[in-house]
C-alpha cells in the first residue's frame, strides 16, 4: 500500500502503478487511489516522520497561488532552512490575516514557538502580532529568500499539474479541498527523510 503510493508520487499513473503491484498484490488502478487518499488522511502515521520540535529554528512562511477546477486558490507553506524541511501547508482560497494566523497557530502547536521570517506581504504582521509571535522580513536575493523560494518553487512545480492527475469533482469555492488536503499531505510525507527510510525498507523487503 505503502509503495504503491510512493510509485505514484514518483511519477506513474495509477493505472501503470496497478500493474507494477500485480506481481505482489492484484488491486485496480480505483484501489491504489483509495490508498492514496487513506494515507493523506492518516493524521497518525504522519506524526511518526514529523521534524521534532527541538530541531526547529525558525518558521519561514510564503505563499504560492495554485489551480483548483480552474479557480485560484492560494497554499501557505512554512519551511526550516536549517534542516531543509517542510513544516506545513495550508490550502485557502484568499490569504488574509486570519487564514495566516490559523497557520501559524497550527505550527506552534506542533512545533513551538519561533520567530516567523516572511517576504514582507500585508497579512504576515498582523497575525504575528495577534499570535505574540516575532516578525522579520527576508530581503529579496538573500539566503533565506533563496532557499525559501526554491522549496515553494519545488512544491509548485508539482501542483501545477495537479488538476491533470486528480481533477477536481467539485465547482469552485464549493469544493472542500479533501482531496487536494490528501495529496499535500503525501507531498509533505515524499519530503521527510525518515519517510524515505521507511519506503527504502519496504524496497528491501520487497526485493
Amino acid at each position: 500500500m505503502y509503495y504503491a503510493v510512493f510509485l505514484v508520487f514518483e511519477g506513474l499513473s495509477f493505472r501503470a502503478c496497478a500493474r507494477a503491484i500485480k506481481p505482489f498484490v492484484n488491486r485496480t488502478h480505483k484501489a491504489v487511489w483509495d490508498w492514496y487518499q487513506e494515507i493523506g488522511s492518516d493524521t497518525s502515521f504522519h506524526k511518526l516522520f514529523r521534524l521534532g520540535r527541538e530541531r526547529v529554528k525558525i518558521f519561514a512562511v510564503d505563499e504560492t497561488g495554485i489551480t483548483i477546477a480552474g479557480m485560484q486558490a492560494f497554499l501557505f507553506i512554512a519551511y526550516e532552512p536549517f534542516q531543509d524541511r517542510i513544516l506545513g501547508l495550508h490550502l485557502v482560497w484568499n490569504p488574509n490575516s486570519i487564514s495566516a494566523e490559523l497557520f501559524l497557530k497550527d505550527l506552534v502547536k506542533k512545533y513551538g514557538r519561533h520567530p516567523v521570517w516572511t517576504d514582507g506581504a500585508d497579512w504576515y504582521p498582523l497575525a504575528c502580532e495577534s499570535m505574540n509571535l516575532s516578525h522579520h522580513v527576508y530581503m529579496h536575493g538573500s539566503w533565506l529568500w533563496e532557499v525559501t523560494e526554491r522549496a515553494v518553487q519545488r512544491l509548485k512545480d508539482r501542483t501545477e499539474s495537479f488538476d491533470d492527475l486528480f481533477p477536481c469533482r467539485s465547482h469552485g469555492e464549493r469544493c472542500k479541498f479533501r482531496h487536494v488536503r490528501n495529496w499535500i499531505n503525501v507531498f509533505w510525507l515524499h519530503h521527510q527523510p525518515m519517510y524515505k527510510s521507511f519506503i527504502k525498507a519496504i524496497e528491501y523487503v520487497l526485493k
